[in-house]
């Protein structure tokens, strides 16, 4: 009886599994992101802003990041104070910024200016510019971030611990003293009693 009971709770089991997938799978195609393709070259802006060098020679961007890739960042940090606000100074200070030993303000303060300019950057621009550099930029980012919350709560924790510690060793100390106080009263009251 118990086993003719569990096939047919296996069997109904199985029959709603089979409807619920294929209820999720009507047979509608997937969207679909279409991916932008760059051809041949490619240009940061349609209509570049006024003195702007190599809006259309990726070969110089890349370059400049493959140099400040090898240079230490005291060294970059001395060619951001150089720069002014102009797209082509904001762009390169961003590329400045990329490599992994820049500290979080300073590539928090160049991701934003970039945010604020990337607007007007051609769709494909700003497709290269979030899938080469931004979006491992932010993780960068929101990873330092995080490590600066967790060192702070544990910080914050240790602080705890050590006023704890504090504590116990003052309790510790009380508890003595009170226990002492017990001896002697014990000690006299046995005197008394003698």
């Amino acid at each position: 009886m118990r086993i003719s009971g569990l096939i047919v709770a296996l069997l109904v089991l199985t029959g709603c599994q089979s409807l619920t997938r294929n209820s999720s799978n009507t047979g509608e195609p997937e969207e679909v992101t279409p991916v932008t393709e760059i051809e041949r070259g490619i240009c940061l802006f349609n209509e570049p802003p006024p003195v702007f060098e190599h809006n259309c020679d990726a070969a110089y961007w890349l370059n400049t990041w493959i140099a400040a890739a090898n240079q230490p960042w005291m060294e970059r940090k001395q060619a951001l104070k150089a720069l002014g606000d102009s797209a082509f100074d904001t762009i390169h200070a961003y590329i400045l910024t990329l490599p992994t030993d820049t500290p979080y303000q300073d590539r928090l303060r160049a991701q934003l200016a970039l945010n604020d300019i990337a607007g007007t950057f051609t769709a494909e621009a700003q497709e290269v510019v979030n899938v080469i550099a931004a979006s491992q930029n932010n993780q960068i980012m929101q990873l330092e971030s995080a490590m600066v919350v967790l060192e702070q709560e544990n910080t914050s924790r240790g602080e705890k611990v050590k006023a704890l510690e504090q504590e116990a060793v003052n309790l510790r100390k009380k508890l003595e003293e009170l226990l002492q106080i017990e001896a002697t009263l014990m000690d006299k009251n046995r005197s008394t009693q003698q």
